[in-house]
C-alpha cells in the first residue's frame, strides 16, 4: 500500500491538479463560478476575450469529461469546461460590458471566476475577503493530514493483529499443557505412566509391602486390560484403558490361581457391561472381553 499510493497520485504529478467539481452562484450583482481541485492548483491562468466570449486557459490542470452549463443570468449566459491537451479551456459567453476576475482560495484548492460589471468590481475588490470554503469549496485534506490518518489506521491494524496473535499463542500453549499433563491417579499415588509401565512389564509378586505388584493380568484389546494389583495388604481389581476404573478391592479371598482369576472376571460381567454402556463405541471391545472371559482362549 505504501508503494501503491505514489502510483495512484502519478497522474496528478504528470498533468497537475484535477477539477473535482464546479458550482455556479448567481447573485444580484455578479455570478461566481467556483472550481474545486483535488490538489492545490499552482498553474498559470491565461485570459482572452473575443467580443462577448471570454476564453480562460488553465495550465497544468485536467478534467475527466467536458462540462457545459446554460445559465439564465444578466452576467453569464453559458459556460463550458473542456480538456485541451494538458490544459483546461473554459469558455464563458457573457453579456456586454461584463468583465471577469479570477482568484484562488487561501489553500489553493479552489479557484473563483467572478463575472460582473466594471462599476461593481472596485467596491467588491475593496471589501473584506470572503472565505471561499463557505461559498462552495469541497472539504479537502492536505497531504500531511492524509499521511497521518493513513499511518494511524495502519498502526491500529498492526496492534490488533499482534494482540490476536498473542491470544492465539497463549490459548494454544494452555491447551497443549492441559492435554500433556498426566491425570493424577485416583487409585494409587503414582503417575499413570508408571502404572502402565508396571502393567506392560509385570513384576513378580513381593510380600514386602512396597510398590505396586501385578498378581494377574488379562488383555482385552490393545487399549484395555483387566489386572489384579497388589498394593500393601490390599488387592485391587482394575480395568485399565483410557481411564482407570476400580472394579473391586480385596483383603480376603484373594484369587490364587489363574482359574480363580478367570472365575472372578466372569462374576464382574455386569460391572464391565455398565462401563461399556457408558462408552457405546467400545461395544465390540466388551464383546471380545466376554468371549475371552468365558474361556474361549
Amino acid at each position: 500500500m505504501r508503494y501503491l499510493l505514489p502510483l495512484l497520485l502519478l497522474p496528478a504529478f504528470l498533468w497537475g491538479a484535477k477539477i473535482l467539481s464546479y458550482n455556479v452562484y448567481d447573485r444580484n450583482d455578479r455570478v461566481d463560478v467556483m472550481l474545486t481541485f483535488d490538489t492545490p492548483y499552482e498553474g498559470v491562468l491565461r485570459q482572452n476575450r473575443q467580443g462577448n466570449t471570454v476564453v480562460v486557459k488553465l495550465e497544468e490542470a485536467f478534467i475527466d469529461d467536458p462540462k457545459v452549463k446554460n445559465i439564465n443570468s444578466k452576467y453569464l449566459n453559458k459556460l463550458s469546461i473542456s480538456p485541451e491537451n494538458e490544459n483546461i479551456q473554459i469558455i464563458a459567453e457573457v453579456s456586454n460590458d461584463v468583465i471577469m476576475q479570477a482568484s484562488k482560495t487561501s489553500d489553493s484548492y479552489g479557484l473563483r471566476l467572478r463575472f460582473m460589471h466594471p462599476e461593481v468590481a472596485n467596491p467588491l475588490t475593496q471589501a473584506a475577503p470572503v472565505d471561499e470554503a463557505s461559498v462552495g469549496a469541497l472539504p479537502t485534506k492536505k497531504g500531511n493530514e492524509f499521511e497521518q490518518s493513513y499511518y494511524v489506521v495502519i498502526g491500529i491494524l498492526i496492534v490488533g493483529i499482534a494482540i490476536l496473535f498473542w491470544l492465539k499463542q497463549n490459548i494454544t500453549k494452555r491447551a497443549a499443557v492441559i492435554h500433556s499433563e498426566p491425570k493424577t491417579p485416583w487409585l494409587f499415588n503414582k503417575s499413570a505412566a508408571e502404572t502402565k509401565a508396571a502393567i506392560s512389564n509385570p513384576l513378580p509378586l513381593s510380600g514386602d509391602g512396597g510398590g505396586i505388584h501385578i498378581r494377574f493380568q488379562k488383555t482385552l484389546d490393545p487399549s484395555h486390560s483387566v489386572a489384579m494389583l497388589d498394593y500393601g495388604t490390599m488387592s485391587y481389581l482394575v480395568l485399565l484403558g483410557n481411564n482407570t476404573l476400580l472394579l473391586d478391592k480385596y483383603q480376603d479371598n484373594i484369587p490364587i490361581t489363574q482359574n480363580d482369576f478367570e472365575t472372578l472376571l466372569q462374576s464382574k460381567h455386569r460391572e464391565l457391561d455398565g462401563y461399556f454402556q457408558l462408552a457405546p463405541a467400545q461395544d465390540e471391545v466388551f464383546d471380545s472381553y466376554k468371549e475371552k472371559a468365558s474361556g474361549a482362549y
